[in-house]
């Protein structure tokens, strides 16, 4: 059930990314598409699903927009009863209380930076700069509620890594990267007029592993 839902989120947003990408197409072609692994401070740590859209500006930096879908998932599952083994297997009856699913989807301007090293071999930097949007949704079934919440803020990244060339036209990548975000939500004013607000701390560290496309 999980891995199912991962693949529809991430069906959906390929769809809206694609969908969106005609005006894009003009001035920027697709240039990667990746996948890997974030740990962020205030979520559980999850799925990342990334694309960029690029044009060369020389052999070494190209410019675009890029994105990188994030997913998690939690679900607190208690146990209810351990029946007697019988034909040789031991069944427990479960019972799922609560879930949270949390996805963002950033919206970068990058630079990418490609230094080869050797024929086949090179190393790349990337940067990205741009605005975050956080969708949270609680289901508990214990008690019979849900709720939804919505966050956005300024968000940026930076990543380090090497590609390594597989055709004429591709290569294979990877990357540490460090994300920066603080999605808030709620801005309002305390009774003493201060500014308030609520905030989910999505910066930290993860890992991406991909395929470049017409590598400059």
């Amino acid at each position: 059930m999980k891995l199912l839902k991962i693949f529809n989120f991430a069906v959906l947003f390929c769809s809206v990314l694609f969908a969106s990408s005609a005006s894009l197409y003009a001035q920027f072609k697709p240039s990667a598409i990746k996948i890997g692994y974030l740990n962020p401070k205030d979520a559980d740590s999850g799925l990342l699903l990334g694309f960029d859209f690029a044009t060369p500006i020389d052999e070494t930096v190209e410019l675009g927009v890029s994105s990188n879908f994030f997913y998690t998932n939690y679900n607190k599952v208690s146990t209810v009863a351990i029946a007697d083994p019988q034909g040789g297997i031991q069944e427990t009856t479960k019972q799922q209380e609560l879930e949270y699913t949390t996805f963002s989807i950033p919206l970068y301007a990058m630079i990418n930076i490609v230094i080869p090293s050797t024929r086949f071999f090179g190393y790349q930097l990337h940067g990205g700069l741009g605005y975050e949007f956080l969708f949270n949704k609680e289901n508990n079934y214990k008690e019979n509620t849900s709720e939804r919440r919505r966050y956005s803020g300024l968000s940026w990244e930076t990543s380090a890594g090497f590609h390594y060339i597989i055709g004429s036209r591709s290569a294979l990548t990877g990357e540490i990267l460090y994300h920066s975000a603080k999605p808030s939500r709620n801005k309002t004013s305390s009774k003493a007029g201060l500014p308030t607000w609520s905030e989910v701390n999505l910066s930290g560290f993860g890992i991406r592993f991909g395929i470049r496309f017409d590598i400059i």
